[in-house]
């Protein structure tokens, strides 16, 4: 009754202002306008069969800078939790399943420089989002041309100014922040920018501190980012990116619903066969320098290639309730494609074909934990993965009403995997069998305004490192891959004098040996094969545009809503003889509801507001357990103004102003029922930028 409350008052109140007169159809920049990168379209998503999600940097910029959580929430089907500060997990269309931390099952990339490493890993908490102009989110798998995932693709697009042209001298653009807020916020940022007619870059460094909201919830972080792109000669073109990253958060652990109600600021409290959180000082150390280099290389008007080199090396340590770990990884990769391109008449052809080739080798060890010191070694692991993922794909656009993609990728997959510690030095081998991973999509344009599209396409996704060697020690050899079909229609377009744009979706996807996390009685986590899983969704996204740059009063003022609903479920499930199978699938609501309002002012002033409605959501495969419902009201106001050799932005803003108690990032499956990870309560932030 509550959530109707509140929904019905937010539209009686955007309805009410929308009888104003609305300004003429001006430009204004158009979510089906934005240009898809994925599966080398290079066309306006309303050209693209494929469901996408765009966040923009207005988009990450309607929020604290603080997380990239709320922002990417807004796009349906996709989840991010946060269990606390820097504790990143990310799902798409239940991906969740098997990421307790990071990013698993889903493919990152910095434009076309591979960010997943060859064990299935991405340390997504690292990038720094005052270095990201656009994420582009590309749901359903992407096995036909990015290698190993069933749970989507993430493209980060970093900030670069143009080219400038010939005639215009050299320009430098310096850009400063500084944000506090409860609970100890502390953050900072500088960029500087660079354009001439040959070179854009742009250089960052970050800090952001916070001493959480629960006990053991400290976090820092700190980046330091150079990008950018260079023109090379007139048919070279080369993109770079180098990273470091130097990050510390602690690791507060899950607490029973008892234990939250009661108290839910504090840590995991001791057992009386378990230390807690607090006294073992639980933690994440990772510092991480990444570089990475692409170049487009045209060879005449038809044919191209472009080819991308990663190198990075990860110092990783995890004090944890019941041992210490420390990693040592090293991680290459290699993205290479030729594309030929023509286009007769009213016949466009696009041929892509190539190959990534991704290498991780992992100094694993792992000791006692003394209080936060590592105390006795207990196993001392190699592990090396590699992945081969050759692929090609064939595009066909027939005048401007049909297109159609087709294509086919592989995966060769290999671990070797040795135990130092053991007396007989043992070594063991795991080579998956190869996967060909097919993929057909069309789209048919309905109008020029509305265009409708289909898909179907086979993912697989084998178990990543710290699921065959999760932190207790044991190695899985006997885990096997998941793998599934994704069958998909949907429509998208603009109306009402474009101020109506819209994109909706339906899918079916079915997910063999989904590979899901369980939790012991110490609270070491180790994976299982679940059989299978049935993942029924719809996923709809509008946005209205109430009045754009006017020159009243209100300049422009948008309404956006995204709904996602989920109807997953488990089948032929068993494990110790308990059958799961049409349970729901763990962690994952049926209902998202999203909705957001912006408003600008002629002044200067705006405000941004969103409402996060969640269902309630299944904390363990027996479906006994439920994370009740919850709503999260956000909101921020600001002051921008320009003047002649600057810019000035004041800013504050709310999160969680209902005062919600709430899990943001459950522990799914945990032993002795410790699901939840309370989120922070209200709480609030503010700021300062000046651009020069």
């Amino acid at each position: 009754m509550k959530k109707s409350i509140y929904i019905l008052f937010f539209f009686h109140s955007l309805y009410s202002f929308g009888q104003q007169k609305l300004s003429p159809a001006d430009t204004i920049p158009l979510m089906t306008e934005v240009v898809i990168k994925g599966f080398e379209s290079d066309r306006r998503l309303l050209e693209t069969p494929v469901s996408a999600g765009i966040v923009s940097r207005s988009d990450m910029q309607r929020f604290s800078t603080a997380s990239l959580v709320p922002a990417i929430n807004m796009v349906p089907g996709v989840r991010m939790e946060e269990r606390s500060p820097g504790s990143y997990r990310l799902s798409i269309r239940g991906s969740l399943l098997r990421s307790p931390f990071g990013v698993r099952n889903i493919k990152v990339y910095w434009n076309d420089i591979p960010f997943t490493d060859a064990g299935g890993n991405t340390y997504f908490n690292l990038a720094d989002q005052h270095s990201i102009a656009q994420i582009e989110v590309l749901k359903g798998p992407g096995g036909s041309m990015y290698g190993a995932n069933t749970g989507g693709v993430i493209i980060l697009h970093p900030d670069e100014p143009p080219f400038l042209q010939e005639n215009i001298s050299a320009e430098h653009h310096f850009r400063a922040q500084v944000t506090g807020g409860s609970y100890g916020l502390l953050g900072e940022n500088v960029q500087w920018k660079y354009q001439d007619k040959n070179i854009s870059s742009s250089f960052t460094q970050s800090h952001l501190q916070s001493n959480g909201y629960r006990e053991n919830t400290r976090l820092r972080r700190d980046v330091i980012q150079w990008n950018g792109y260079a023109r090379v000669s007139g048919k070279d073109k080369l993109d770079w990116i180098l990273m470091y990253a130097d990050m510390y958060y602690q690791t507060p652990g899950g607490l029973n619903l008892q234990q939250m109600q009661e108290n839910p600021r504090q840590a995991r409290p001791g057992t009386a066969t378990a230390p807690g959180a607090v006294e073992q000082k639980a933690a994440i150390y990772n510092k991480t320098p990444f570089a990475g280099i692409s170049n487009r290389h045209q060879f005449n008007k038809n044919w191209s290639n472009i080819t991308s080199v990663m190198l990075a090396y990860t110092d990783f340590k995890n004090p944890f309730i019941t041992n210490f770990e420390t990693r040592k990884e090293t991680n290459l990769g290699l993205r290479t494609k030729m594309v030929y391109h023509t286009a007769a008449g009213k016949h466009d052809l696009k041929f892509t074909a190539g190959m990534e080739w991704l290498y991780n080798y992992s100094a694993i060890n792992n000791y006692g934990n003394r209080r936060g010191k590592a105390d006795t070694i207990q196993f001392k692991d190699k592990i090396r993965a590699r992945q081969t993922s050759p692929f090609i794909q064939g595009e066909w656009m027939v005048g401007k009403k049909f297109q159609l993609q087709a294509g086919i990728g592989s995966n060769f997959f290999i671990y070797r995997y040795q135990r130092l510690t053991d007396t007989d030095d043992s070594k063991k081998k795991k080579k998956l069998d190869e996967q060909l991973l097919p993929r057909l999509a069309g789209l048919y344009r309905i109008s020029e305004n509305i265009s409708v599209y289909a898909s179907a396409g086979k993912g697989f996704s084998p178990p990543s490192i710290a699921e065959v060697r999760p932190s207790e020690g044991s190695f899985y050899s006997n885990l096997q891959p998941e793998y599934g079909w994704n069958r998909e229609i949907g429509i998208r377009g603009r109306a009402l004098a474009n101020r109506l744009q819209f994109d909706i979706s339906a899918y079916r996807f079915r997910l063999h040996d989904a590979i899901v996390r369980r939790i012991n009685d110490v609270g070491a986590e180790y994976f299982v094969n679940a059989g299978g899983t049935n993942q029924k969704g719809i996923e709809t996204f509008a946005e209205y545009a109430l009045v754009r740059y006017s020159a009243a009063f209100i300049k422009s003022a948008k309404l956006r809503a995204s709904i996602t609903l989920n109807d997953f479920s488990f089948t032929d499930y068993m494990v110790d003889n308990k059958d799961y199978s049409g349970n729901d699938l763990t962690g994952v609501a049926k209902t998202i509801w999203w909705g957001g309002f912006d408003i600008t002012t002629r002044w200067g002033l705006y405000v941004n507001a969103s409402l996060t409605c969640t269902s309630k959501l299944p904390l363990n495969d027996g479906s006994t357990f439920y994370a009740p419902s919850y709503d999260i009201l956000l909101g921020r106001l600001g002051w921008k103004k320009q003047f002649n050799a600057f810019s000035v932005e004041f800013f504050t803003g709310a999160d969680n102003a209902l005062n919600q108690l709430y899990s943001l990032g459950n522990d799914i499956n945990a032993f002795g029922n410790r699901y939840y990870n309370p989120a922070p309560k209200r709480n609030y932030y503010g700021g300062l930028i000046v651009t020069l």
